[in-house]
């Protein structure tokens, strides 16, 4: 069995960090070694280097923290009609203390309650941790954070969850509001699994 420290396993969701710090979800679709085979990600602008070689960090969790590998594309294939990546290390794996988590592109509908005030919105991202929306209007309490209520669907299952507005900015003529979620072991299982078939999903379209 290999050292989840070392690399990520197979089928492991990562996320790829550019020099610029802009990050893409991926997952590992192959080990040989210490070379990834990566899944090529789907959101990546058309003038991307990455495809060229330009450096990059693959970041993944295991049972004893966040780690990071340094990495460049080496060659280009596809297996099936997965766009890959054959990814070797420029240099050792690091360890960091930042918590990260895999964030995926959902537009779907939400609610949130707070107190006796309803907002609804769109869902622009979620994660295990969080999540962002789009809403129309904003009538949530201006001094934050705030404890709110949040009731979504994604990937065939209903999330009724209760959270934390952490911040609510006028864009325009919504209001992005981010709220984090709760941390049990629970929730954290069901809306990393619901994240996971949306990356999956996002794949298939794309």
């Amino acid at each position: 069995m290999r050292n989840s420290v070392e690399t990520p396993d197979v089928n492991q969701p990562v996320r790829l960090r550019s020099a610029e710090g802009t990050e893409y979800a991926s997952r590992v679709e192959g080990l040989d070694g210490d070379a990834l085979t990566l899944a090529r990600p789907f959101a990546l602008p058309l003038d991307t280097t990455l495809d060229d070689g330009a450096p990059f960090d693959v970041l993944w969790t295991a049972a004893t923290g966040l780690y990071e590998l340094p990495s460049r594309v080496t060659e280009r294939t596809v297996d099936g009609r997965v766009p890959v990546w054959h990814a070797a290390p420029t240099g050792p794996v690091r360890r960091t203390n930042r918590r990260e988590h895999i964030r995926v592109n959902v537009a779907v509908p939400i609610t949130v309650q707070c107190e006796a005030t309803e907002v609804t919105g769109s869902l622009a991202d979620l994660s295990e941790a969080g999540l962002r929306l789009q809403a129309e209007r904003s009538l949530l309490p201006e001094e934050l954070p705030v404890s709110v209520h949040v009731t979504f669907a994604v990937a065939g299952q209903e999330f009724d969850l209760g959270g934390t507005l952490l911040r609510s900015t006028p864009k325009g003529s919504s209001t992005e509001l981010v709220i984090t979620l709760p941390s049990d072991g629970a929730t954290a299982t069901a809306l990393r699994r619901a994240v996971f078939a949306e990356q999956v999903r996002a794949r298939q379209l794309s």
